[in-house]
This record gives structure tokens, sequence and C-alpha cells, in this order.
């Protein structure tokens, strides 16, 4: 609701907002869902459909991991022009709010996030590089101990984010930002 009012309003309420966050990295956590929110708030209904709709993928999580990191090399992303300029405007915000603080997105449903940023975005490049550097283990702060223990990711966070990616923007390419209507 708060996304249709016209940008300079939203915009100032969130301003407000971060401000009276600053130092609390919980309630910067809440800004940076709102937006995620708004960025998805007129495709959720045909989003949710498709999420509940997939429940069994053959793939392992390395097999998923390699289709995004192929789809990156290919650059076969959605045009920006597909979304909507109040979504655009909706991420440019965020980029900004997530400018340095990109471990903030770790914080927040990984389906929210995957669903959220479109693959032709520059935040989507920064966070896959993260999860990248996560399946590696070449990351400083660890999210799983799987890449130190010598399994293969399964059932931990970043298994859980490629998923979440792979759904989103591999499986669900088609109603990621064409369903502007529902």
């Amino acid at each position: 609701m708060i996304f249709s009012a016209p940008k300079f309003q939203w915009v100032q309420v969130l301003e407000r907002l971060h401000i009276l966050a600053k130092g609390s990295d919980d309630k910067l956590s809440e800004i940076i869902e709102l937006l995620l929110l708004g960025c998805i708030a007129s495709r959720w209904s045909c989003l949710i459909e498709h999420f509940t709709s997939i429940s069994y993928n053959p793939l392992s999580i390395s097999q998923q991991y390699q289709k995004l990191w192929e789809r990156g090399l290919q650059n076969f992303y959605t045009k920006e022009e597909m979304m909507s300029s109040k979504e655009s405007c909706i991420l440019e915000y965020l980029a900004g709010i997530l400018s340095g603080r990109l471990h903030q997105l770790w914080k927040l449903s990984p389906a929210l996030v995957a669903v959220a940023i479109p693959s032709w975005s520059m935040l989507y490049r920064l966070y896959f590089n993260e999860i990248e550097a996560q399946f590696k283990g070449e990351s400083l702060t660890r999210c799983c101990s799987c890449f130190r223990d010598g399994k293969e990711h399964k059932s931990c966070k970043i298994a859980e984010r490629v998923w979440c990616l792979y759904i989103f923007h591999i499986c669900g390419s088609h109603i990621m930002f064409g369903g502007t209507n529902a």
C-alpha cells in the first residue's frame, strides 16, 4: 500500500524510517524487506502460485547452481523495460540502501530475495557473486560448513538460496517479470 503513493511520498517515509534505523540492523532489515515486497507486489499472486507448484526437482544443488552460472554467462537477462517504473524506482532506492551492506539480504527470506531482485540488475549480480563465494568456500564469512567438510550443499543456507534463485530465475523465468497485471 505504501508504494501506491507517488515516489516522493514513499521515499520520504522510508528515509524517515532509515534515519530511525541507524545502528539497528533489525530495523534496516525491515525496511529492506518492505522494499523487496514493493518490487513484487503487482506479481504476488502469480509468483506464489508458481512457487508452491514447484515441489520436486531432480537436479542437485550443484546442477542448479551451474545452470544459474551459465545463464549469467549467456547474459540472458530479462529486459528492464518489462518491469514497471514503480518497481524500477523501488529497486533503485533499495540498491542505494544496500550499498556496502549486501549482508542484509542474508537476513531475509531467500524466496523473497530471489523473486524480488531481477536477474538483469547489478544487485542480482552482487548477490549471486556472494552466493558463488559461499558455494565455493571462498567467502571470509561462512554460512555453512559443507565446503570445509567436503560435502555437497544439500540442506544448508547456500542450497536454499541457490534453489530459490533456480526456481524463480530458471524454472519460472517466463513469469518473473511478465506478469505485472497479477
